[in-house]
């Protein structure tokens, strides 16, 4: 605080005022306000403060070096925008994250269900063309086999974290309908 009083007698003294005229402006004693120049009262009231700017002729901000509320506000404003900006940015790019996770899951459960698929719907080509029925019973048997490394497979995803259960629950149907959709579209084609 001692470099305030300094700078305060310093332009009292350029603008040739007495300590006197100084307290008779501001309203208090000549021994208050030696008192404060001199650096025993640290602490003013704001009175004395704007009495103080008021006797010099100075801004009461830039003699007590307040930032103004204008600069303030305005440096708020700049970081609050920024902070948006920097949100907005973290929003995207967790949109973006959020979107192409999905598309992961979506891709692990076609993949395991497409590869699954494919085997069963040859052994059930296999199974619907044979009359040996222990030929059949082995085809059966493979299928079985197959569809339960389907189900371990996605156990194995669910298990480690890479899907949830609810994820494989609301994708697989509409995967098995437009997969069975596509296939019976390609066959389709191909006997016409």
């Amino acid at each position: 605080m001692m470099i305030l009083q300094e700078k305060i007698k310093s332009l009292r003294k350029q603008k040739n005022l007495s300590q006197a005229q100084m307290a008779a402006v501001i309203g208090i004693s000549q021994a208050a306000y030696a008192k404060f120049e001199s650096g025993v009262t640290e602490n003013i009231a704001l009175f004395i403060a704007t009495g103080i700017a008021k006797a010099l002729n100075e801004d009461f901000n830039e003699l007590f070096e307040i930032e103004s509320d204008h600069k303030t506000i305005a440096g708020l404003k700049n970081e609050l925008e920024e902070l948006r900006s920097r949100v907005a940015e973290k929003d995207l790019l967790i949109k973006t994250i959020s979107n192409q996770h999905r598309y992961i899951k979506h891709v692990l459960i076609s993949e395991v269900y497409l590869f699954h698929y494919n085997k069963l719907e040859k052994l059930k080509a296999k199974l619907n063309r044979s009359t040996d029925q222990t030929e059949r019973k082995e085809i059966e048997e493979k299928m079985a086999m197959i569809t339960l490394q389907e189900k371990r497979k996605y156990k194995i995803y669910v298990n480690s974290g890479t899907l949830e259960q609810s994820d494989i629950d609301e994708s697989y149907p509409q995967i098995k309908e437009n997969y069975e959709g596509w296939m019976e579209e390609l066959r389709l084609k191909r006997l016409s």
